[in-house]
């Protein structure tokens, strides 16, 4: 007779021996799978579904997500789970039959197709754009101060509405954005379109006001205008852009922006701004530049021979703004004529971004924190080419642009090679077996040497110099 504890002991020991194994066995290991047969898209967020069409019952994901990704069970099942990440990381897993899970992979594959087929190389990126939330609340809480609240401001009548008007939109503005960013992830794209979008938008508004009524249109009407224009372009930008990279939301705003720089250009070397009746011909054209411009952006961004990312096109406004200055070097300053003068600046402008199409956008993917450090780089160099007009006490016009120029090419190169942006896809120095080129342009900035010519005294005082 075996005594009780004993026996207690006895028989737990034995279920232990009978369940572990059991346990052990029931144990399921998953592993990441990439949606596609080609194994690049291990990932998909709000706006790459969009892009691929995916819809019910193929794609179950619905309603506000960051991103769902696929892991299949390693067992002879077929079977997969579908695993969608929401805001405050709480997870939606969705059980895929074999029969569910070919059927995604075959919408996938159809989107890619239809992709591939629409546009150029790397017309479809596996990551369409990152999603922020910080910078999204910033920027509309900027257009709420510096441009909703004022417009609002002149729409009251008085000091003291107008004051309370622009108070309670510029504060209203933050918690908006900000419960719009907590309900639903904002990608960069996004982001970006919506920030420009908003002040393009009231510039459309302010035009089509000016093509419509002219001259004799009252004030408010046109802060009203303004205003709305201001805040459909921000909805029309934010919403525009869910399907769109980074890339091609930035191509969008920089193509209406450059069509209606290139078109006031030519509206004022065409004598349109002089009267009333002239004035809204040259509005329209200038809208209408505008509005092409943004399919026009787009089709650069996603079908170019060549990859464009968001930064490159931020460096085609270094090229568009030494265009200018470049021309504005060689205008003869006996010319009084500002049609002219707007002429050459808006064929420079032109010019300056062929220029940086060829020798930046091609060779090179700027990210957009590099292509912003190239403008600032690019305005430094011509704020320190400035200093010699400054100490020569000059005030002719070409002396003065040449230098900035000058010294905006020479701070381009410069930064061009601290930051060192990486070689696009496909070129020399990325294929296989190539031999790195190795940089042999050496730029030296010596500002002493400033005091020294200064002086008076004789000698060779160089402030940049380039070896080659």
């Amino acid at each position: 007779m075996i005594p009780t504890r004993q026996g207690t002991v006895i028989a737990l020991l034995a279920f232990a021996l009978l369940t572990i194994p059991s346990r052990v066995a029931a144990q399921i290991r998953e592993r990441p799978v990439p949606f596609d047969s080609g194994g690049r898209i291990l990932a998909i967020t709000p706006p790459l579904a969009a892009r691929l069409g995916l819809a019910p019952p193929a794609w179950p994901v619905s309603g506000d997500y960051v991103d769902a990704r696929l892991y299949t069970a390693e067992d002879t099942s077929g079977a997969a789970v579908l695993v969608a990440r929401r805001q405050r990381d709480v997870l939606d897993r969705y059980l895929l039959a074999p029969a569910a899970r070919r059927e995604l992979a075959a919408a996938v594959d159809r989107g890619v197709a239809a992709q591939r087929a629409a546009g150029g190389p790397d017309s479809l990126a596996t990551r369409i754009s990152d999603p922020v939330r910080g910078w999204f609340v910033a920027n509309q809480t900027a257009l709420g101060v510096a441009l909703f609240g004022p417009l609002a401001a002149a729409l009251a009548g008085n000091a003291a509405g107008g004051t309370a008007a622009y108070l309670a939109v510029a504060g209203g503005t933050f918690f908006i954005a900000a419960d719009r960013a907590r309900r639903s992830p904002v990608s960069n794209a996004a982001n970006h379109l919506a920030w420009h979008g908003a002040r393009q938008g009231a510039a459309a508004a302010g035009l089509a006001m000016a093509v419509v009524g002219g001259d004799d249109v009252d004030e408010e009407a046109v802060a009203g205008a303004v205003l709305l224009g201001g805040i459909l372009g921000d909805i029309a930008g934010y919403r525009a852009a869910r399907p769109m990279t980074d890339a091609e939301a930035h191509g969008v705003s920089h193509g209406a922006f450059a069509g209606s720089a290139i078109a006031f250009g030519a509206s004022t070397a065409a004598d349109l701004w002089r009267d009333e009746g002239s004035r809204r011909a040259a509005a329209a054209l200038v809208l209408g530049a505008g509005v092409v411009g943004y399919p026009l952006g787009l089709r650069y961004a996603r079908t170019a021979a060549y990859r464009v990312t968001a930064g490159d096109v931020g460096t085609l406004v270094a090229g568009e703004l030494l265009g200018m200055t470049t021309v504005a070097t060689f205008v003869p300053s006996d010319i009084d004529d500002e049609h002219q003068v707007a002429g050459f600046l808006g064929g420079g402008f032109a010019l300056g971004a062929i220029a940086a199409d060829r020798l930046i956008v091609r060779p090179f993917d700027y990210g957009e924190s590099e292509s912003r450090l190239l403008q600032l780089g690019t305005a430094a160099g011509a704020v320190v080419g400035l200093a010699i007009p400054v100490l020569a006490e000059s005030n002719n016009p070409q002396a003065i642009f040449g230098p900035a120029t000058a010294g905006g090419i020479l701070g381009a190169i410069l930064t061009h090679r601290l930051i060192a942006p990486a070689r696009a896809r496909g070129s020399a120095a990325t294929r296989t077996g190539a031999r790195p080129r190795t940089e042999r342009l050496a730029i030296r900035f010596t500002p002493q040497n400033l005091i020294l010519a200064r002086s008076g005294r004789q000698g060779i005082y160089p402030v940049l110099s380039a070896s080659f």
